[in-house]
């Protein structure tokens, strides 16, 4: 049996039903789960650019940076630059611009409609005293218009106190440093089977690095410039740093894209503190630690289960177990060749988490109904915890993996039913789940949203469909996937994501895959910890005994981290304004 498979995730719909659970009273030790009702909600517009062959990206990395944004109280809009009038400048908190097209105004007729939008754009920047994030390409383009029509009778150097200098991709930037941490800048941590690497250097180790570029920029008056975050090389280890992060009176500026290769180490984190600065909304230093136990069904060995128990008892962890509902091993494999179906409720399983959550030990995630999709093999064996629920799978020959949509055609009727099903077999246990989780992180668009009128909260990595819309099939079930730093309180869906984003245990890897350790989870953790309200999460299998679990547990809180329960991080927070 396959024990597992790494959560999966790439960086690069309509709900019918109403609510159909019942209402129960909260368990005795359990929190009982009220989000926090919303104050009313600055404004927020996010632009990007849609021009020339790789359009589409623009669109994509600004549902990223939406979904980043919901941790924070705002209202958010994102809309192509070539929808933008003066007016929607009025009363925002603040304005991003993801330039991911290079010189966008080429791909416009002079006079057009989409040309004179850009030219409004660049003037409200110049003229309105409006916060502006801008990110990557085109600071180059603000700074000619602004110049050649002297807006406002100054320059853009002049009234930020830096301007832009070149685009230069050779000197080989792949590192940032902020709170004199280093960050990567677009390294892929390790290469996996049919992995794109082309375009990018070996740092050697299967690590390659892929965002080399940066927009680099010359700082005029060091009275009016902070640098919070800088880009260098260890390429070219003699090179000095170059601004990645500055800010110049109310403009700030990001030397590339941040969502490009993201990872558990890398710039993503800085620009995602960042934000805080940016909105002027300033959360509470604070970090936490939550834990889950991963993959847990009628079949899962109970003495690992219960030392697990014990330890967490021991170290005063209270924690999280995503529990499978129905076991399912359609060919036999692990019951002599006898098909064979165990609802957790009529398992020993169920019983001690029964009694786990009855003790307030524990709190439970329903991890899908099966984690595994009916009498075939998706892509292994047909067993739950091995094979994908809500997506479809095959594992090709250079062992990398092929998704080839979302099961059922995506029909979020089916995925609402399965997790209704998974949710009434936990409330046979006297078990409240308190969110759910996809298995291996993937599901549908219409799967996320109609599961959400089931569970609001999600525990998880999430996967998004920039082209969800489209009839072309080559592109509608394309997806980007994201990890979180903290806790977002909205996310495309509408669902409030708890986040897991310092991985797990990986003692034996499926062939081609990264192998992690204890060191590694620590590791992740203290480079989160460059996030003021950073949530340290990850999951265990059970199966791995307690060993490791300890030294994860001992380095986390040596490392400045308070372990909580994580339901109770959705209590409502305050935030300094």
């Amino acid at each position: 049996m396959l024990k597992y498979i790494a959560k999966l995730y790439v960086i690069l719909g309509i709900v019918f039903l109403s609510t159909l659970t019942a209402s129960s009273h909260p368990h005795k030790g359990h929190h009982h789960i009220k989000l926090a009702k919303h104050t009313k909600k600055q404004k927020v517009l996010v632009l990007y650019d849609n021009a020339g062959p790789y359009g589409d990206t623009g669109k994509t990395h600004a549902i990223l940076l939406k979904n980043l944004l919901g941790h924070f109280n705002v209202k958010i809009r994102i809309e192509p630059v070539t929808k933008y009038r003066s007016k929607h400048m009025k009363n925002q908190k603040a304005v991003f611009y993801l330039g991911t097209t290079f010189n966008p105004l080429n791909y416009y007729a002079e006079g057009s409609t989409e040309k004179n939008a850009y030219l409004r754009f660049f003037k409200d920047v110049a003229t309105r005293n409006k916060n502006i994030i801008w990110i990557n390409y085109n600071l180059n383009l603000l700074k000619a218009v602004w110049d050649a029509n002297q807006w406002g009778n100054t320059t853009m150097g002049e009234k930020f106190g830096f301007t832009f200098q070149y685009t230069n991709p050779a000197i080989k930037y792949n590192r940032v440093k902020y709170k004199d941490t280093e960050l990567y800048k677009g390294v892929i941590p390790f290469a996996t089977p049919g992995a794109d690497v082309s375009l990018c250097l070996d740092e050697g180790d299967n690590r390659y690095a892929c965002a080399l570029e940066l927009n680099r920029v010359n700082i005029l008056d060091n009275n009016k410039t902070k640098v919070y975050a800088e880009a260098y090389s260890t390429l070219l280890p003699n090179r000095a740093p170059d601004p990645y992060i500055i800010k110049g009176n109310h403009f700030w500026f990001v030397g590339d894209i941040p969502f490009t290769y993201m990872s558990e180490e890398d710039r993503y984190l800085a620009f995602s503190d960042l934000l805080h600065d940016m909105l002027g909304i300033y959360h509470k230093e604070s970090h936490k630690a939550i834990m889950r136990l991963e993959d847990v069904d009628a079949r899962t060995d109970i003495y690992d289960l219960l030392h697990i128990a014990n330890l967490a008892r021991e170290k005063k962890v209270r924690f999280s177990v995503a529990a499978i509902s129905q076991y399912e091993d359609p060919f036999g494999i692990e019951n002599d060749g006898i098909p064979t179906t165990i609802k957790i409720s009529d398992s020993i399983v169920g019983e001690i988490l029964s009694d786990l959550y009855s003790e307030g030990l524990i709190d439970v995630v329903a991890h899908g109904f099966t984690h595994q999709y009916g009498n075939i093999q998706n892509p292994y064996n047909g067993l739950s915890g091995d094979d994908f629920e809500f997506m479809r799978v095959v594992e090709n020959s250079n062992l990398s993996y092929s998704y080839l949509s979302p099961t059922m055609n995506d029909s979020g009727f089916y995925a609402y039913m399965r997790m209704y099903k998974a949710k009434s077999i936990l409330k046979q246990l006297g078990i409240k789940a308190f969110a759910w989780e996809a298995p291996h992180y993937m599901a549908g668009p219409n799967q996320y949203r109609a599961i959400r009128e089931l569970f609001p909260v999600q525990y998880a990595r999430v996967l998004y469909y920039p082209n969800e819309n489209s009839n072309d099939m080559t592109k509608k079930y394309k997806f980007v996937g994201q990890f979180f730093p903290y806790i977002i309180k909205h996310d495309m869906y509408g669902s409030t994501i708890i986040p897991e984003n310092i991985h797990n245990i990986e003692d034996a890897p499926n062939a081609g895959y990264r192998k992690l350790t204890p060191a590694d989870t620590i590791r992740f953790a203290k480079k989160l910890k460059v996030v003021r309200d950073g949530i340290a999460s990850f999951y265990y299998h059970p199966y791995l005994g307690t060993d490791d679990l300890e030294m994860i547990i001992d380095g986390l809180r040596n490392a400045g981290y308070d372990f909580v329960s994580a339901p109770s991080l959705l209590k409502k927070r305050n935030n300094k304004r």
